[in-house]
């Protein structure tokens, strides 16, 4: 397996810090090339979402760094991954939850990670950043645990009324925000040539769905303009009159 990637990141239009972190990172570990990328968007309302955002960032590449590459030694990792990378973001809730007692704060942040290795793809997830495969089609990968995205479940609001509600960014899970903490966890093989897009909500709200294709397609990427098109985008958004922090990662795999 082979990838390539590029990432982007803006404070946005009003915000005087950039609560968003990411992580992306590679490595060859025994026969197999592993990527990890992330994106965590530190709450709104909260203090210190950017101290959340950036401890769950380092917590994650720590774990890449020191704990991957034991796992990935053993017999069965497969099967090992998704229960440990699901215990991990829990780790990690507890982690930022009892540093914010100890602190008397309230912190939290979304997180959204994409674990890549031998034509497998692993994704943990909590709060309403995004992963988007993009193949032949885009796709949409992730859940938003958001307030309006329960709305539009349950048949009480329409997509449309969700982008102009004023209750749009308030989220329903998160991390640091509670003891406990349960992610989503999705797992797959990878049989063609695909694009990962990480992005929190800043990217993704103001994105019109047919621009996922056209500017993130595997054929794009090819082209070498993945990096071009972030750039791009993140633009567009702010023009658009997007104030949030903005951040993508985007992977090919081949």
């Amino acid at each position: 397996m082979r990838f390539t990637y590029s990432c982007r990141t803006d404070k946005g239009t009003v915000r005087e810090n950039n609560q968003d972190s990411l992580v992306v990172k590679s490595a060859a570990l025994g026969a197999s090339r592993v990527a990890l990328a992330a994106v965590c968007d530190g709450v709104g309302g909260l203090s210190r979402g950017e101290e959340a955002s950036r401890k769950a960032a380092e917590l994650l590449s720590a774990w890449f760094d020191y704990e991957l590459p034991q796992i990935m030694g053993e017999s069965g990792a497969d099967r090992l991954m998704p229960r440990r990378l699901r215990q991990l973001v829990k780790e990690i809730n507890q982690e930022i939850y009892c540093a914010n007692c100890r602190s008397h704060i309230s912190s939290a942040t979304t997180l959204t990670a994409v674990l890549l290795w031998d034509y497998r793809y692993l994704i943990a997830h909590i709060g309403d950043s995004r992963v988007y495969r993009i193949g032949r089609q885009a796709r949409q990968m992730t859940q938003d645990h958001s307030w309006v995205a329960q709305e539009v479940a349950m048949g009480r609001m329409t997509r449309e009324e969700a982008r102009k509600s004023d209750r749009q960014n308030v989220i329903l899970k998160c991390i640091g925000a509670e003891k406990e903490a349960e992610p989503d966890i999705l797992e797959g093989h990878i049989q063609e040539e695909t694009v990962f897009l990480l992005c929190t909500d800043g990217f993704w709200r103001l994105v019109e769905e047919p621009e996922w294709n056209v500017f993130f397609s595997p054929a794009a990427a090819r082209e070498g303009n993945l990096t071009e098109h972030l750039y791009y985008m993140t633009e567009a958004v702010k023009r658009r009159g997007e104030s949030d922090n903005i951040t993508a990662v985007a992977i090919r795999v081949f």
